[in-house]
């Protein structure tokens, strides 16, 4: 450990031996720190950090301390020749020289946003320090009295488009006594014009709206006119301008071209067609979308009134259909009859069949292998863009652990999957009308799992269909298992692990007999994730589901067999049992290179019914690189059990769960990312079990069970994926209450306390 402690002390004494002034030019400043203070209430000024309309902000500095980013700039030379300063000056960030002029630019740009949001009379006064070569800026921002509406109307000479706005005036975005605010004027202006949108008028835009302001009439304050064109002015030719009114328009006829090519562009010529339901169809060979499909996703109707709205359903409609890589809907005006637009869509198919081989290292709870994949997709199956997947899987892991003589070998992993996805509900009860709001999918999907090990060999058996459909704003996912149906099947126990393990009480036997799942579930995601990276944004999401409860009813009906109290299904068991779980995170923004994301995961599982216990499959586990990060994976908990050696961990697992986290993220240089965590958890059962002592949860002591681990991490960000490596630490660990030494700082041991991770991704 002092060697480690050896190289880290001397990294850190490098990168400050290297002076930040390396670059910065004699007589100039640093900047050191910038900061904006103003007497505007937040919410006046739409809670925005005011810190992104400044032009120059200082370099970043770790915890708000060390500018790594800028010490291993410095550590460049000037020769840009060798590779290693075009390197160093790559991964990091050259000195932020303080500019008198970008001060004044940033003074002028935070006046013009407070002037925005209805502080017309808003001014800024900049306090400039600088001391040793450091420049400290101070950004004073004054709002003084706001200007507010007083009355707003509207005015347009087309008495139909008056009619219209005024019908919708009841979600006006404008109202007395509201701030005003250039921002909410402008939504007002696109507000309309996509209403007049969805009414017909395909050729208005937000351009033809003016607004006319009087700020006479009060102090401080404004009446407002809008006024909107009647009139359009069109160019015809180079140097000729038509005027003509505003007009509804309304679908002539649809178009789809369904083999359309990018690259080549819309041609007819040597194309055929068909016609159904009204709908003219151009393709090329073969038409590889059903007519039936091509008009359904399409929601722009022949004969109805030009809908803005329509078009980017349609647009939705078809961007998330498998079999089509790129969608265009373009309107041209009749050439026949006045105020109709023909539409045509252009759809360019994809590939529709794809083969994939994947080797792949493994790492199941430590112990390591590979394994290689080898796929089949087929993303058009019936020509209705439905996707077939089938994968064969095989797996070898070689147990490295330090566990008993019993555990230490080879195990191998047999699996095939397949799986048939349907763009739409398959379900005959739901009205087209829903159907149409949501973008759906109907699933089935089969498994087949054999896994030969020295002790046992087991087979786990699926299959299922389930519903998943996103809302119109995409926030909200949703899905519905509606038949989950599990079976496993022990062919094979070896003597010495049934005696040795499975006949020693341990609730895990559970796990290793013949046992039936028949289930149903529903969970969804609900995620806010603001178009700007600059505000906060969450992600909640909830499942729930239950197993047994209709053969539990028809057990005593048919008669059926009991085995240890619990009715079988043709000499096997089955479970019954009722199982939750919701999970939260908040990401606060701080800056653009720093954000603290909070985190609380918590699951109950109930067995009931014909089930004393909840199947180990269903049941929860601590510890890991999304849990607490001091453990690995499955070494903690239930409640205070302490395991007396490395073969019970299989038996660290509970029914219910908490986890609480704490996360500060901060870009550091390059690609990568920085973390410190805090991270407190455990998982109790709902039962005392004896070979689970001290594992039973009990709400008047439960917290002084939690375990408690902190760390730091390193994240590489490559764009389309995240690698990450953690470290983490025992704080206070609850298996150790009864020695007297759950707090591990007096007591740290580094070979116990201690856990690396690697994962993919954030950890929530």
């Amino acid at each position: 450990m002092s060697r480690k402690v050896f190289y880290i002390v001397t990294l850190v004494l490098l990168l400050s031996s290297c002076s930040a002034y390396k670059y910065v030019p004699e007589g100039e400043y640093l900047l050191r720190n910038t900061s904006v203070k103003t007497d505007i209430p937040k919410e006046d000024l739409g809670n925005a950090n005011l810190k992104q309309y400044l032009r120059q902000t200082p370099n970043t500095r770790i915890f708000g301390v060390f500018p790594m980013s800028l010490h291993l700039y410095s550590l460049s030379g000037k020769d840009s020749t060798r590779w290693i300063n075009r390197f160093l000056h790559k991964i990091g960030s050259a000195p932020q020289v303080y500019s008198d002029r970008k001060r004044i630019q940033s003074a002028n740009e935070l006046q013009k946003f407070a002037q925005s949001k209805g502080f017309v009379d808003a001014s800024v006064i900049t306090d400039v320090s600088l001391k040793k070569r450091k420049a400290y800026v101070t950004y004073n921002l004054y709002g003084k009295a706001p200007y507010r509406l007083r009355n707003f109307s509207f005015h347009c000479r087309d008495t139909l488009i008056q009619k219209i706005v005024r019908s919708d005036s009841i979600h006006s975005l404008l109202r007395p006594g509201a701030l005003f605010d250039l921002d909410v004027l402008d939504s007002e202006r696109q507000r309309i014009a996509s209403l007049l949108q969805r009414n017909g008028y395909y050729n208005f835009g937000k351009e033809n709206m003016h607004y006319v302001a009087d700020s006479t009439k009060g102090t401080n304050q404004v009446d407002v006119r809008l006024l909107i064109r009647s009139r359009v002015r069109q160019q015809v030719s180079d140097s000729v301008y038509v005027s003509s009114e505003f007009s509804q328009y309304k679908i002539g006829r649809v178009f789809f071209f369904a083999s359309y090519d990018p690259i080549n562009g819309m041609q007819t010529a040597g194309m055929d067609s068909v016609v159904h339901d009204g709908y003219v169809i151009y393709y090329t060979k073969k038409l590889k979308l059903r007519p039936k499909v091509l008009i359904g996703n399409c929601y722009v109707k022949p004969g109805e009134l030009y809908n803005e709205r329509h078009v980017e359903r349609t647009y939705t409609a078809f961007n998330v259909l498998p079999a089509i890589n790129y969608v265009d809907i373009r309107f041209v005006e009749s050439k026949t009859q006045p105020h109709v637009l023909d539409c045509l869509i252009l759809l360019a198919p994809g590939k529709p069949q794809s083969y994939s081989l994947d080797i792949e290292g493994t790492n199941s709870n430590g112990d390591l292998g590979f394994a290689g994949i080898l796929g089949y997709q087929h993303k058009n199956i019936f020509r209705g863009s439905e996707t077939l997947k089938a994968s064969i899987k095989y797996a070898r892991e070689t147990e490295t652990g330090s566990l008993s003589d019993l555990l230490k070998h080879t195990s191998n992993e047999v699996e095939g999957n397949i799986s048939l996805r349907f763009p739409k509900f398959l379900f005959p009860f739901i009205k087209q009308e829903f159907k149409q709001k949501v973008r759906a999918t109907t699933e089935f999907g089969f498994n087949y799992n054999y896994q030969r090990r020295a002790e046992f060999s087991r087979t786990y058996s699926t299959a299922s269909v389930k519903y998943n459909w996103i809302s119109r704003n995409t926030r909200l996912r949703q899905t519905v298992d509606l038949c989950d149906i599990s079976y496993i099947y022990l062919p094979y126990v070896s003597d010495a692990f049934r005696e040795r393990y499975l006949n020693s009480g341990s609730i895990l036997k559970y796990s290793y007999e013949d046992q039936l799942l028949v289930g149903c579930g529903y969970s969804f995601s609900l995620a806010k994730q603001p178009i700007s990276k600059l505000k906060d944004n969450f992600t909640l999401r909830f499942s729930a589901e239950t197993a047994g409860n209709l053969f539990y009813v028809l057990s005593p009906v048919f008669s059926l067999s009991k085995v240890d109290g619990s009715y079988t299904i043709g000499k096997i068991k089955y479970a019954q049992y009722i199982r939750g779980t919701v999970d939260f995170s908040y990401d606060k923004f701080i800056s653009k290179k720093n954000n603290i994301v909070f985190h609380i995961g918590a699951g109950m599982a109930c067995p009931y019914g014909n089930s004393s216990v909840v199947p180990f499959e269903k049941r929860f586990i601590s510890g890991g690189a999304n849990s607490v990060r001091g453990w690995s994976v499955r070494t903690l908990g239930p409640g205070t059990y302490s395991y007396a050696d490395d073969i019970d961990y299989m038996n660290q697992s509970g029914d219910i769960k908490l986890d609480l986290n704490i996360e500060y993220r901060f870009k550091m240089f390059w690609r990568i990312e920085g973390a410190l965590f805090a991270d407190a958890g455990n998982v109790w059962t709902l039962n005392e079990y004896n070979t689970q002592p001290g594992g039973k949860f009990h709400f008047s002591d439960f917290y002084k069970q939690m375990a408690l681990g902190y760390g730091a991490g390193l994240r590489f960000d490559f764009t389309y994926f995240l690698v990450r490596f953690d470290f983490g630490l025992k704080a206070y660990d609850p298996s150790k209450i009864a020695e007297g030494k759950a707090w591990r700082f007096a007591n740290f041991k580094w070979k116990n306390d201690k856990a690396f991770h690697f994962a993919i991704g954030y950890p929530f």
